[in-house]
């Protein structure tokens, strides 16, 4: 498998094609009327069938705009009878998340945790231990140990299967108050410009663990 950090965006997109992200990107307000006609401009995405290749060199483009954010369902660690257990979350949705380009790279500006680069890796089988367990998420109608990894019952009917599609991933870490970390990592499929869905992992604060669905869906 190929991975190609937020870093090399610029490089892989040639000397033209960065100049011209870069005048006509890179300064794209987010919630703009120019992000807005800059998406309704860009090529439509098959995370089924595009090539790795032609996203990075700007196929990419049909992903900047503003994103809702859907949480879970999942689960989080926490302390009871000085045991660590894991509880089950609910569904949570109404957060947004802008995708843009930042000198030449698409990131994420997140309002919690700033900008984060994205990192690109192509379709391929699935690495076990990638997932979530199907009990953990309420997939009943699998067996509880099955891994799962993205959210097919909030998508519905998917164009091709999980090892088809192309992979996008986020790490994120900023300083708490406790002086430790809180690091979000966030593993997604890319199924086309309006929907992506995978997992996410948050780690914090004295050994907090979450992890859950994570779904993005154009706003």
């Amino acid at each position: 498998m190929r991975w190609y950090l937020g870093l090399a965006f610029a490089a892989l997109m040639g000397g033209s094609m960065a100049a011209q992200a870069q005048a006509t990107q890179d300064n794209t307000t987010p919630g703009s009327l120019a992000e807005a006609s800059s998406f309704f401009k860009a090529p439509r995405l098959n995370g089924c069938s595009i090539p790795l290749e032609d996203l990075v060199k700007g196929g990419s483009a049909g992903l900047r705009g503003q994103w809702i954010v859907q949480k879970g369902p999942g689960e989080m660690s926490t302390a009871v009878g000085g045991r660590i257990e894991m509880v089950p979350l609910p569904q949570r949705s109404g957060d947004t998340l802008s995708l843009r380009f930042r000198n030449g790279r698409l990131v994420a500006d997140s309002p919690v945790l700033g900008l984060i680069g994205i990192s690109v890796q192509d379709r391929g089988p699935l690495k076990p231990g990638t997932g979530l367990r199907a009990e953990s998420v309420g997939r009943g109608d699998l067996p509880d140990d099955a891994e799962v990894f993205l959210d097919e019952v909030s998508l519905g009917p998917l164009p091709c299967g999980a090892d088809q599609l192309i992979r996008l991933a986020l790490l994120a870490e900023r300083p708490t108050g406790t002086g430790e970390v809180l690091r979000q990592e966030v593993r997604l499929f890319l199924i086309d410009e309006t929907r992506m869905s995978g997992t996410y992992i948050e780690t914090g604060p004295g050994g907090r663990m979450e992890r859950g669905f994570i779904t993005l869906m154009r706003r």
